[in-house]
This record gives C-alpha cells, sequence and structure tokens, in this order.
C-alpha cells in the first residue's frame, strides 16, 4: 500500500478545514465574496430589471436585453480574474500552513480539495447574497422609478417581480439566468473555475520549500 492510499482525510473534516480557514481570514474572504456579489448582484439586476419593463409594457425587449446579458458577461469575467488574484494571494500567505499540513501527511489531493472547498463556499454565500440583493435592487427600482419621474409608484413592478422570482424555463435563456436557483449555481461555478488554478498551485507545493517561505 503506498502513502497517498494509507492517508484519509474525509469530506467532512476538509468542509470544517476550510470554514476554519475562512473565519481565520474573514477579511480575505469578504473580498472574494464581494467580487462575487457583486457580479451576481449587477447580472440579476440587469436581467430582472429588463424582464420587469417587458412584463409591464408587454413588450419582448429582446434588443435591450441580449445588450445587457453581454455586460453582465462582462462584468462576471471581471468578477472572475478578481477571484483568482484573492485566491492567488490567499495561497502566498498561507505557504507555512500549507507546508505543515504536509509534513504532518496531507498529499496534493487533499490540499486541492481544501482549496476548491473553500472557493465552492465563497461561490455559494456570495451567490446567494448577490443573486437577493440584485433582485431586491431591482424591484426597488422599479418601484421608485415612477416616483423620481413624478409619477405614481408602481405596485404592479413589485408584483411582477416577486411572479418572477421563481420563473423558470430551460428553453429561454433570459429567464434561465435569472432564476436565483441558476444564478447560485453560475457563481458556485465561476468561484470553482477560479480557484483552480491557485488551489493547483497550492497542492503542488514542496514542504520544504513552503515552510522555508517568507512573507
Amino acid at each position: 500500500m503506498t502513502r497517498e492510499e494509507g492517508v484519509k482525510f474525509p469530506l467532512s473534516e476538509a468542509f470544517s478545514f476550510s470554514l476554519e480557514s475562512i473565519k481565520r481570514r474573514l477579511s480575505r474572504a469578504l473580498v472574494t465574496m464581494a467580487s462575487i456579489i457583486v457580479g451576481i448582484s449587477f447580472l440579476t439586476f440587469l436581467l430582472t430589471t429588463g424582464r420587469i419593463v417587458s412584463s409591464l409594457q408587454q413588450q419582448s425587449g429582446t434588443i435591450v436585453e441580449a445588450y445587457q446579458i453581454w455586460v453582465a458577461i462582462i462584468a462576471l469575467l471581471i468578477c472572475a480574474v478578481g477571484i483568482v488574484n484573492t485566491m492567488l494571494i490567499s495561497v502566498a500567505e498561507r505557504y507555512k500552513e500549507i507546508g505543515t499540513i504536509k509534513c504532518l501527511g496531507a498529499m496534493n489531493r487533499h490540499v486541492l480539495t481544501i482549496f476548491l472547498i473553500e472557493g465552492f463556499l465563497l461561490g455559494l454565500m456570495g451567490g446567494v447574497i448577490g443573486s437577493i440583493t440584485g433582485w431586491g435592487v431591482a424591484a426597488i427600482w422599479q418601484y421608485l422609478l415612477p416616483i423620481m419621474r413624478q409619477e405614481p409608484a408602481q405596485i404592479q413592478a413589485l408584483i411582477v417581480a416577486a411572479k418572477l422570482w421563481l420563473e423558470f424555463d430551460i428553453k429561454d435563456p433570459l429567464i434561465l439566468l435569472s432564476n436565483p436557483l441558476v444564478d447560485i449555481g453560475l457563481s458556485v461555478f465561476i468561484a470553482l473555475i477560479s480557484s483552480i488554478v491557485p488551489a493547483y498551485i497550492a497542492a503542488k507545493l514542496s514542504p520544504t520549500e513552503a515552510l522555508r517561505y517568507e512573507a
């Protein structure tokens, strides 16, 4: 039996380790999560606003919504770059910790798992907050916009926003992308993809090199 086969690291322990790591580096985690929240809330806001306007005016709004999607995609790409950057810094700050757990028997795949779980958790929390924030801002904006134009507030906008909140249609990408569950899944996906390179770098660190590293 090889050394790697003899070392066990249950997934539950990896989750606990990752949660503890996030708590210890809460400021860094909040920076990473902020990137996710901004990107997802911006996407949700644009798509929800477009669909509310289309529903109220009984128009398709295809050109406007297509433009909004491209803007949102750019925002998500910027969000992904931000996650990669903060995760790389997180790896650099934890060289000695990585070296220590490797000396205690952790294998490359264990370190990789820890960092990917951290990315998953940050993506999940950021996606939930971002989706709710984006939808809430869109609903309030469509309600207050007539008031700023000195027109009666549109209660109907809030009703439409509530109906759109959990609407799901796999055939319509606009409806699909504005669904909160899809937004959260997209957030987790982006966070995981963005964490792969930093996690791989952390996993490949030599214990001796990591312990000698000076931040």
